[in-house]
């Protein structure tokens, strides 16, 4: 079945900063017969060591087919043309039929752009849509890091889900903590604890659900958890949420979003949400610095929703900025 039968394939960004576990549990997972229908690209084959894991390559080097039957893509050109390359050659029957991708970023990477060009570059539209951000949190030394690293704190800010590495070697005490503090930049992303003995639950997990109508919007309402408020205010992100009170009309989303890139711009880390139109569509919010994606329709979760949600992640805004910039949205 095409892409364009059963709609554009998922594509997620896995991030984390150097330390974190990302690269470990990535490795873990290509490995594992249930990210078999995954295609993953990475900076470098190397750091995930593929050693001894390659059944066979494709006609060039850039591709390598695991034993577990997922494929790995080392980025060897631009983000766009990796993807468009590997699309074709999946309608080609080249490589084997893959049902989600997953980007590897650097550690001390800032995902933001990398997220702008998943969510709204029309060449990557046309066969791939973006699926969501994981980032890895190490239970460890974790804390040190958010406190340290404003990579670190923006990728955890932007997180859809969190991976929590380590658990298996910290005390309950230390997770706790860390959990505290994820809560405090992140307040509506799950935190899913992983582990060697979990990998095979992990592979699907972290990725699958993470689509706008399976947020969870009491949670994205909800008054964020407590956290070391120092951490916030040293870097200056902070989530703010809130619930729909009146269905949006295309002229003031589009207004709204005028406003955001003209006099937010860069302070904006994240938009996302589901949002009630006026034509009575739910649709999904998505935006990045300067750029929105079109919001996308999508279908209401069981039981239905009582509002739409929207959550901004800010940065060196005051609250009273970012109620000045939702007035076009009447929220």
């Amino acid at each position: 079945m095409s892409a364009t039968a059963a709609g554009p394939l998922p594509v997620y960004l896995l991030t984390g900063f150097l330390g974190s576990g990302k690269t470990t549990l990535l490795s873990r997972l290509v490995r594992s017969p249930r990210f078999a229908d995954t295609a993953v690209v990475i900076n470098e084959f190397g750091e995930i060591g593929l050693d001894h894991m390659l059944v066979g390559k494709a006609d060039d080097t850039d591709v390598v087919l695991l034993d577990s039957g997922c494929l790995c893509c080392a980025a060897t050109s631009s983000l766009q043309d990796t993807l468009e390359s590997l699309y074709y050659r999946r309608q080609r029957g080249e490589i084997p039929a893959f049902t989600r991708v997953v980007v590897e970023t650097s550690g001390l990477a800032d995902p933001c752009p990398v997220i702008n060009t998943l969510a709204a570059d029309p060449l990557i539209a046309r066969h791939y849509r973006f699926g969501g951000v994981v980032a890895t949190a190490d239970a460890l030394h974790g804390l040190a890091t958010l406190d340290a690293y404003r990579e670190a704190s923006t990728q955890i800010a932007i997180a859809d889900r969190i991976a929590l590495t380590k658990a298996d070697l910290a005390d309950a005490a230390a997770i706790d903590a860390m959990r505290a503090a994820l809560r405090g930049y992140n307040a509506s992303a799950p935190i899913r604890a992983v582990s060697p003995d979990t990998v095979d639950e992990d592979a699907p997990a972290l990725f699958d659900g993470l689509r706008a109508e399976h947020l969870d919007v009491a949670a994205l309402t909800g008054a964020p958890a407590s956290g070391p408020l120092a951490h916030v205010l040293r870097y200056g992100i902070v989530s703010h949420s809130f619930t729909q009170s009146r269905p949006v009309g295309w002229e003031d989303y589009a207004r709204w979003t005028r406003h955001m890139q003209r006099q937010v711009g860069d302070r904006l880390l994240r938009a996302k949400g589901l949002l009630r139109w006026t034509d009575g569509t739910l649709r999904a919010v998505h935006g990045v610095r300067h750029v929105f994606a079109t919001p996308e329709p999508v279908a209401a979760a069981p039981g239905g929703l009582p509002a739409g949600a929207l959550v901004l992640i800010v940065q060196d805004m005051s609250a009273e900025e970012v109620d000045e910039a939702l007035r076009p949205l009447g929220l």
